[in-house]
């Protein structure tokens, strides 16, 4: 007989609130107070696609409502908060139950926000279905699609963007992604190598670079977002017809990078500290690449 694993008890629900979690998620927990507050951020009032312009703030705020639904229906107490610049999803437990201690179990337990937190193991584990509404809640607060995260040839792109903190989230989204046959397209890690510039202006969130029609498997349920999507996509379908391919973990390409002061620094995890690089890939290898490790 098979023993249980705790990716069976995984649901679409429970993954997709991991997902907004790990994604942009906080704990603030007192003896009497249990609470997770999840953050969704918009940098711009409007974003533009080809043809449409959309209120963010609008926008955010109308998908919460059926979002917010489904979690009360895990029965925890959700409510919505929005002020000037902010909107905000707060989950809250009077008690130590099941739910809380599942929950906190999952995303890691010493862990207590976003810039620290990992995949949940079990997400690896569990079905395409879960691994996919994972991505979403996770994307639903971190990922953008604008008309400005084009390449250079003009080829849309979704980016997933990490706290420059969590050095080890990128890779871990990148192996769950291409399970799911979405190839990423580029990391564009928050290192002095990579983004270069005086001081410690390199020192900017992690962005995971992903064409739009690849990422229409995995989608969004803020609408404003999935339409932007589903826009991008059908252009880059028409106007750019060779696919990308997914990452075997090799580097094909190397493009000799200044050295930079800050290749020793605070900022950066130790297990990169004091190296140079001039491939991202190089990077991704020593932060846990799963095609190194496998």
């Amino acid at each position: 007989m098979n023993k249980n694993k705790i990716s069976d008890f995984l649901t679409p629900d429970i993954s997709y609130l991991l997902g907004l979690i790990t994604g942009r998620g906080e704990i603030q927990s007192t003896n009497d107070v249990k609470k997770i507050v999840i953050d969704f951020q918009y940098k711009a009032l409007v974003t533009k696609t080809i043809t449409k312009v959309f209120d963010q703030k609008l926008h955010i705020q109308t998908s919460l409502d059926p979002i917010i639904y489904r979690l009360q229906n895990l029965g925890v107490n959700t409510r919505k908060s929005v002020i000037d610049n902010s909107i905000s999803v707060t989950l809250t437990w009077d008690t130590d139950d099941i739910s809380w201690m599942f929950i906190k179990f999952l995303i890691n337990g010493t862990r207590f926000n976003y810039h620290d937190f990992a995949v949940p193991e079990p997400i690896f584990e569990t079905t395409d279905d879960n691994k996919r509404e994972f991505l979403r809640g996770l994307c639903d607060v971190t990922a953008y699609v604008r008309k400005s995260n084009n390449d250079q040839t003009g080829k849309n792109r979704v980016y997933i963007e990490i706290s420059n903190r969590n050095w080890h989230l990128p890779t871990q989204i990148c192996q769950l992604l291409q399970s799911l046959n979405v190839p990423m397209q580029y990391i564009g890690w928050g290192h002095p190598n990579i983004r270069g510039g005086s001081g410690t202006s390199w020192a900017k969130e992690h962005q995971l670079k992903i064409y739009a029609e690849d990422f229409q498997s995995i989608g969004f349920y803020i609408t404003h977002k999935n339409e932007a999507l589903e826009e991008f996509a059908e252009y880059n379908k028409t106007n750019f017809p060779n696919p990308q391919n997914l990452c075997d973990g090799t580097i094909t390409r190397l493009k000799t990078k200044q050295s930079h002061e800050c290749e020793t620094h605070e900022k950066l995890p130790p297990e990169i500290n004091g190296q140079h690089f001039d491939s991202y890939k190089q990077i991704c290898i020593c932060l846990g690449c799963y095609k190194q490790n496998s």
